[in-house]
């Protein structure tokens, strides 16, 4: 996972720590995933998880999503915390103050049930913090993909805040 090659517009929003950028995917619970079908953008809000090396997501075995992602595994994704809207009295002066996390990757499908359980129980410790450690029945397991995300490139902007350690 590097960052991405070419020029900044606003480099001084840029944030290189790959540990700063790594504790937020660790603390996000819900990202934009983007991929596309055919020729049509298609966008979708998902929990998450993160493992330390991968994002993790998860999904209905059928549906519009993993449909897309069998075809083309390629997705953009988004996470973001400490969004602030700042209003002013103009519309000039009117921002927004953030942390962004974007990246670009490759999903793969986790086929493995142990690996399987153990990927989805990243994803509830991390959305619902404090929730026991579950074992997933078989019959659960059947209904559920797991998609790990693997990035090829990873950027990281702040805007009016810094990043949480």
């Amino acid at each position: 996972m590097g960052a991405t090659e070419g020029p900044r517009r606003r480099k001084e929003r840029e944030v290189t720590d790959t540990k700063v950028i790594r504790r937020i995917l660790g603390r996000a619970t819900l990202c934009r995933v983007a991929m596309v079908d055919g020729s049509e953008p298609y966008l979708v809000p998902m929990n998450c998880g993160w493992d330390g090396q991968h994002l993790l997501l998860h999904a209905a075995v059928q549906g519009r999503k993993v449909d897309i992602l069998r075809a083309n595994p390629r997705v953009c994704v988004e996470v973001d915390e400490d969004i602030q809207i700042v209003t002013g009295a103009t519309g000039e002066e009117c921002t927004a103050n953030y942390v962004t996390v974007i990246g670009a990757g490759t999903v793969s499908f986790v086929l493995d049930p142990l690996v399987k359980a153990r990927d989805l129980n990243v994803i509830v410790r991390q959305c619902h913090p404090g929730v026991s450690e579950e074992i997933f029945p078989d019959e659960a397991l059947s209904c559920i993909v797991v998609l790990e995300v693997q990035f090829d490139h990873l950027t990281c902007k702040a805007k009016g805040t810094a990043p949480r350690s």
